[in-house]
């Protein structure tokens, strides 16, 4: 009867629920246990679909619980195209007395839970104690670890006796650190003092956020309410700053890292067919977030697009394997061969303290033309001689064409197509050697001393329509590259943000290489910009885990592209 009443009571409450609250509420809370025991402890889970630097009000938990401590998380993934974000507040609570107690409505901005009903059973009699002969203990895998790399820590509870139901062990909160539980808590028996202990182990993995000195604080264990608590020593751990490399902008302390391309099929294709192309990056000791993108999206001869980006995230006994799997689809636009860049990603190896890279190979497609529809049937040798003679006017024996006059015509048409060449071929050359500066806030005059298109069209006498409508092609695409970065800075998404940044720097600078974003600092030898790239690339990277603002490098760029144009425009 109790058992159906507390049913009937739950439905009842969801009703209301659903009655008073709209469903679009985006606001969500999960506790771990709707039914514990007066003094055990519960786990509330609140979460909100965005990315968000605010939080909700949990006094009203306050009410009927013990507010134990919470911990704050983002979760980031990117797959069809957008970025998808979850805000998660991980809550402790401890009932204040037995009975129904309510999870209330909490409220996020303009967004609201739903509540929710516990029920806390009254313990009867004294509270359990724990064997005096039990302790606690907690370790970690190193005392030294470089920032942003993983540190395994562990909390051990040896006791003889089973554990009270209303027992606790303390969760790991440390502030400017990424904790990940590795898994729940392990339970197994261990020989010590001639006695067989059992063991309770929770453990987990620590990413530090920043270098210097790491304390790690005591972990707490309690057997219930009126129970002494059993405490361990803090630890130390120094956090050592990252290692420059010879590759900037990389920083992937792990102990192991592969690349793999999982792409199927062959390298060859007809003009018209596209090529998936799957690239996967797998790392141990790393979070998933850390990992970098690995496919250019830039290619002269072929439209490179992202179809989905999946990260992926496990926890082991030897702590965090993530990976990041990439689909691109390439397209090629004109026959001939594509080439496919080297990807060379370095990172640090943290078993044998050195740094190392893996890498792809560069990859060569070659491109078809489609084969030529089907023709009619080919005519015979009789009725091509008939057809000849039906419309060959009769001449006489002696009325040949003057050969001379035939070799003079094949010598002037073989002229003017190889001065033709010549001529497209010189303003392709001088479109390449034109090099523009986006005005270098940090640097001096800068001298162009090549002819521009227009002016060697008309000093070596080419055709300037033509010379004018490539200049004015590559200008075209050069803007639209341009608008689609600005945009990406100002809508704060900094992967995007890069790979687009890079996509135009190729077209307004085509003699200069790319394999990073720094590079464009490092031509335009601006420390202003350089500083605002590197700050973009530690939100890519995870080390900044809040929302990346990219309106100061979109006025940096622009600025350093309205100089550069107004300089080769005077000169």
């Amino acid at each position: 009867m109790s058992h159906m009443f507390h049913h009937t009571r739950y439905l009842i409450a969801g009703l209301i629920a659903l009655v008073t609250f709209p469903a679009w509420a985006q606001l969500n809370v999960f506790p771990d246990r709707f039914a514990i025991t007066e003094g055990e402890t519960i786990q509330l889970t609140v979460e909100v679909d965005q990315r968000t630097t605010s939080r909700p009000d949990f006094s009203p938990l306050t009410k009927d619980f013990h507010f134990l401590g919470s911990k704050q998380m983002t979760v980031s993934s990117y797959a069809n195209g957008a970025n998808q974000n979850i805000t998660r507040w991980k809550i402790l609570l401890r009932p204040r007395r037995a009975g129904d107690l309510q999870i209330p409505i909490l409220k996020l901005n303009d967004e609201y839970s739903q509540p929710q009903l516990i029920t806390v059973e009254g313990v009867s009699g004294a509270a359990a104690l724990i064997s005096s002969d039990a302790f606690l203990e907690s370790s970690v895998d190193s005392n030294e670890v470089y920032q942003n790399s993983q540190l395994l820590y562990s909390i051990r509870l040896y006791h003889l006796d089973e554990l009270p139901p209303m027992s606790t062990l303390s969760e790991l909160i440390i502030p400017g650190t990424r904790t990940v539980p590795l898994g729940d808590k392990q339970l197994y028996n261990r020989q010590m003092k001639g006695q067989t202990y059992k063991v309770t182990e929770q453990s987990y993995a620590i990413f530090p956020g920043q270098s210097g000195l790491l304390t790690i604080p005591s972990a707490h264990f309690s057997a219930g309410p009126g129970t002494p608590e059993m405490n361990t020593d803090p630890i130390s751990v120094d956090v050592l700053p990252r290692v420059s490399q010879a590759v900037r902008g990389y920083w992937l302390p792990a102990s192991k890292l592969t690349l793999e391309d999982l792409t199927e099929g062959d390298t060859s294709l007809v003009l018209g067919e596209s090529q998936i192309r799957i690239l996967k990056i797998s790392a141990e000791g790393l979070m998933a977030e850390q990992l970098p993108a690995l496919m250019s999206l830039r290619n002269e001869l072929a439209q490179i697009t992202v179809e989905d980006i999946s990260l992926e995230q496990n926890v082991t006994a030897k702590g965090v394997i993530s990976s990041r799997t990439e689909t691109v689809r390439i397209t090629p636009a004109e026959r001939g061969e594509v080439t496919l860049p080297e990807i060379i990603i370095p990172w640090w190896n943290i078993n044998l303290d050195k740094s190392e890279k893996v890498s792809l190979a560069q990859v060569v497609l070659r491109v078809e033309p489609p084969a030529p529809p089907e023709t009619a049937a080919t005519p015979t040798t009789s009725e091509v001689d008939q057809k000849a003679a039906a419309v060959t006017p009769l001449s006489p024996p002696d009325a040949s064409p003057d050969s001379s006059n035939i070799r003079l015509l094949i010598w002037l048409l073989t002229a003017i197509a190889v001065i033709s060449s010549l001529g497209w071929l010189y303003s392709h050359s001088a479109q390449r050697r034109k090099t523009f500066d986006i005005g270098n806030t940090d640097a001096g005059e800068i001298d162009v001393k090549s002819d521009t298109p227009l002016q060697a069209s008309r000093k070596y006498g080419l055709n300037e329509n033509a010379v004018q409508g490539k200049v004015n092609s590559l200008s075209q695409d050069e803007q639209n590259a341009f608008n689609k970065a600005i945009e990406a800075c100002n809508r704060d998404i900094p992967l995007e943000a890069r790979l687009l940044i890079l996509d135009w720097a190729r077209l307004f600078w085509p003699d200069a290489k790319f394999s990073h974003s720094l590079d464009l600092s490092e031509l335009n030898n601006s420390k202003t910009l350089e500083l605002l790239l590197l700050d973009m690339e530690s939100y890519i990277s995870g080390v900044e885990t809040d929302q990346w603002s990219g309106d100061l490098l979109a006025q940096a760029l622009r600025h350093i592209r309205e100089n550069r144009l107004r300089h080769n425009k005077h000169s």
